[in-house]
């Protein structure tokens, strides 16, 4: 009966203490923060556990991603599409480039002698470099078309240098087209590579030439060698 009463005596001391050490706890300023700090943290870590997808789920939105990514690289029909398409070449001004004949090169500063004077345009006894190439297809007229797609910025009536078109292309590329007749383009019309805008016709500048089309080439306003972009 007296062991009873001690072991009885003893836990109510423990309990004693324990209440008297919790009261001393929460009468602490900083136990209320703490105890919402750790509450916060038990609850985010148990949502954060529940929500976290399995291996299999990250698998398979992964794959889902793969798949969605292929669709935007395939047409319908399951043939891979170029993502990164080539940017357009330029073309001589012609449709059969084989059936034409350069009557005057344009004038290169690292040509020979020769060639350089054979690239010299004669204008009343003067004699000026040939910024641009002269065509001709045996002595006929022949379609003229644009060397690539862009805007026509010029459309001109010269009887002196011949008719002429000016078509704007991207990165900084001119293209002029003088020697003509019956121009079918007007100044805003945005054409195509390939697409007809005139016919050869002829000069005072050039007699010599005969029929022909004066084609000349800027690149951010300095001229250049027409042939040496539409190789």
């Amino acid at each position: 009966m007296v062991a009873e009463v001690m072991k009885m005596s003893q836990g109510d001391k423990k309990h004693s203490t324990l209440n008297s050490n919790w009261k001393r706890f929460m009468k602490k300023r900083w136990s209320v923060p703490a105890l919402y700090l750790a509450c916060a943290a038990i609850v985010v870590s148990t949502v954060f556990v529940l929500q976290s997808p399995s291996n299999n789920e990250v698998a398979t939105v992964t794959e889902q991603y793969s798949v969605d990514q292929n669709k935007a690289v395939n047409d319908p029909t399951g043939e891979v599409t170029e993502v990164n398409q080539s940017t357009e070449k330029m073309a001589m001004p012609v449709v059969d480039p084989s059936a034409i004949t350069i009557h005057r090169s344009f004038y290169d500063q690292d040509a020979s002698a020769e060639e350089q004077q054979d690239a010299l345009v004669v204008v009343n006894q003067n004699y000026f470099p040939n910024l641009g190439i002269d065509i001709v297809q045996d002595g006929k007229s022949f379609e003229v078309t644009a060397a690539m797609s862009g805007e026509v910025k010029v459309v001109q009536e010269d009887p002196y240098l011949g008719n002429s078109v000016e078509i704007e292309h991207a990165d900084g590329l001119v293209t002029k087209y003088q020697s003509l007749k019956d121009i079918s383009v007007q100044v805003g019309d945005n054409v195509k590579q390939g697409q007809p805008i005139a016919a050869a016709g002829t000069s005072e500048q050039n007699p010599e030439a005969a029929t022909h089309l004066h084609f000349e080439v800027y690149k951010d306003g300095v001229a250049v060698n027409p042939e040496s972009l539409t190789e």
